[in-house]
């Protein structure tokens, strides 16, 4: 009876505190001038030019060519890739980028325009599942999104020759991650690390670390509060100390407001995603750009990754004669939002992953074959750590002036989760959406560069060098 009490109460409490923020959202919306404001001409024009530039199928965006890759389910990926560009070497490495919440591969426009990232190597941006061009799922659970993107993974280690006819492997691939793209690396990363060589993550948690942090520090709090109970007076410092301990899982919740928004009734959600002509869509998008101003060309080009294709854009073919999903056409032009909440809403970061029979063989063949990969690499070899540890190298960016994401909670102890070969960066000038700040991006394009080349430099070094300020707090 006490067990069913504590659900309903809590259920009560996330509910309660949603719509809370719901309101909230909404008030910040009203005080920017934006609920109410309906877009200009000239805005409407300029993203009716950005979501052609982003989706048109039969057009490249700055070289890269759109591409549709179907799984064995019959789901469909979308991506965008210069392999036109890299057909000529075979060596180049394989760099695959992961987007998040609430955008799709055109958050990495920036960086993809990199001179020297494409001409060293091979692109690949994806959109994940219910994003951008991507087909979608009834239920974002983690089997469905991490079985998904396993295959399409696979699908391009074969399609770009990353492993050869005899299963050795022959090129390098790396994975790069931001935001939610972060979260499903890191558990790509524990969970199925032979699939890249590194992962370069930026900005996203790793949910068991922050999980057990939390715990540990309400659990201490809790204690300390119990304490100075008994005699208050006395025991004032605990109850500062308590209230101290307890600051940081009261910063998270403030700033994950938004999660508890996401897990109100479907209509509450969709309302979210588009009311107050797409408000707090809106609110996101201005704080993206850190303290740099946003002019209306980059409020254009991330309302358009956020929208995905409109009706028209669904109507293109890529040359290969490949069309956007069906989903997407009868579904989802409208609007994504919903489906992007489900990543929140069904717990795809914290549940179990059943993995296929195909999965598990595909993944045990790549770790068989690896010939080119270095010893220090950790794969296969250190499985004991915390749950939910990596079994991958990584290299983390932190934008430390993070909006969304409490350090102490994301970051404390996570040195007992990377495997040798391992880094933290932290960018102390940055915020959490290191792809489009001027700073971090820059970094962020001398990592990969830095990964695609072999790592033949210290990568501490490399950065500070384009970016004075980073600090490499953790080196494994």
């Amino acid at each position: 009876m006490a067990a069913w009490l504590f659900k309903k109460l809590a259920s009560f409490v996330i509910l309660a505190y949603g719509f809370v923020s719901l309101l909230v959202y909404g008030l910040f919306a009203v005080k920017a001038g934006i609920f109410f404001k309906r877009p200009t001409e000239k805005e409407t024009l300029e993203l009716q030019i950005a979501r052609n530039q982003f989706w048109d199928l039969s057009k490249d965006w700055a070289g890269f060519v759109h591409h549709i890759l179907p799984l064995r389910s019959g789901f469909k990926f979308h991506y965008v890739s210069n392999d036109s560009d890299s057909c000529e070497d075979q060596s180049k490495p394989v760099v695959v980028f992961l987007h998040g919440f609430p955008d799709s591969w055109a958050i990495w426009r920036h960086v993809l325009r990199s001179t020297v990232l494409r001409e060293s190597s091979t692109l690949i941006a994806v959109d994940l599942p219910g994003y951008g061009g991507s087909d979608s799922f009834e239920e974002y659970s983690p089997t469905n999104v991490l079985e998904s993107l396993t295959e399409f993974i696979i699908a391009i280690r074969a399609k770009y020759g990353v492993d050869g006819e005899d299963g050795s492997q022959q090129k390098t691939l790396i994975i790069v991650a931001h935001d939610w793209g972060c979260v499903l690396a890191m558990r790509l990363a524990s969970e199925a690390p032979q699939l890249a060589d590194r992962f370069i993550m930026t900005n996203g948690p790793l949910t068991r670390l922050a999980v057990s942090n939390a715990r540990r520090l309400l659990s201490s709090s809790l204690k300390m509060f119990k304490i100075s109970l008994r005699s208050p007076i006395q025991s004032r410092a605990t109850l500062c100390n308590a209230i101290k301990t307890l600051s940081p899982l009261i910063r998270q919740l403030r700033r994950s407001k938004y999660i508890f928004a996401m897990q109100l009734p479907l209509v509450f959600v969709r309302y979210m995603g588009r009311g107050g002509n797409q408000s707090f869509l809106k609110l996101i998008h201005r704080s993206s750009y850190a303290k740099r101003e946003v002019t209306s060309q980059d409020a254009a080009e991330s309302m358009a990754s956020s929208m995905g294709p409109s009706t028209e854009e669904c109507k293109t073919q890529t040359p290969d004669g490949e069309e956007y999903p069906t989903s997407l056409k009868n579904d989802r032009a409208p609007s994504s939002f919903q489906h992007m909440a489900g990543y929140y809403r069904d717990k795809t970061s914290v549940g179990r992953w059943h993995k296929s029979v195909e999965s598990i063989t595909a993944l045990h063949s790549i770790a068989c074959g690896r010939s080119i990969r270095r010893a220090s690499s950790g794969t296969g070899l250190f499985d004991e750590g915390p749950r939910g540890a990596l079994k991958a190298c990584a290299t983390i960016l932190w934008g430390k002036n993070d909006i969304a994401l409490e350090p102490q909670i994301c970051l404390d102890g996570i040195a007992d989760y990377l495997v040798p070969d391992s880094q933290l960066i932290e960018l102390p000038l940055s915020g959490h959406f290191t792809p489009l700040e001027r700073e971090s991006q820059v970094a962020l394009e001398k990592a990969i560069e830095w990964a695609a080349k072999g790592e033949k430099e210290d990568i501490g070094t490399v950065i500070k060098a384009c970016y004075p300020n980073s600090v490499v707090t953790v080196r494994k």
